[in-house]
């Protein structure tokens, strides 16, 4: 009996502590458009988080970790978002693109979580890749802009260890 009341009082407990983030701000709001709900959270300056690594694996803490940032073009920016794809991702060297205009040039820049430009460079099309091997592990965005069109597309990017 006593085993049975430890347990229960111990799965109680731990679900009052779960998910819980400690950070400078944030909020969450819920919103109801077209029938359904929709939830949007945000939290600014998590001041405990870690990655921990071992061989092939790799744990980043923390809320909030987006894995792929889409864009959904409306009718009116449709024509401005550049057809194009970026592999490996997760990488662990070197990032490549493929799609776009094979005969343009491309202009792109590499930013970090903390809005850092940490690369910007012009290349022509057979030249369009990014080498990652010099980064710390984390998500980062490259943004590629289409020089005569000026379509764009940006890609979340997460760089890790092998």
């Amino acid at each position: 009996m006593k085993i049975l009341l430890v347990s229960l009082l111990f799965f109680y407990s731990a679900n009052l502590f779960s998910q819980q983030v400690i950070s400078s701000s944030g909020a969450t709001k819920t919103v109801k458009i077209g029938g359904g709900d929709f939830t949007v959270s945000w939290t600014i300056g998590e001041g405990v988080i870690t990655t921990l690594s071992q061989l092939s694996k790799e744990l980043t803490q923390g809320f909030h970790q987006p894995i792929m940032i889409e864009l959904f073009p409306t009718s009116l920016e449709g024509e401005l978002v550049l057809d194009m794809v970026a592999y490996p991702n997760p990488t662990y060297n070197k990032v490549l693109f493929k799609g776009g205009d094979p005969t343009g040039t491309y202009h792109l820049r590499l930013v970090d979580k903390l809005g850092r430009v940490l690369e910007q460079k012009s290349v022509p099309s057979d030249q369009l890749e990014l080498e990652m091997g010099r980064y710390n592990n984390g998500s980062y965005l490259i943004e590629i802009v289409e020089d005569k069109s000026e379509k764009r597309v940006i890609f979340n990017i997460v760089k890790s260890s092998q």
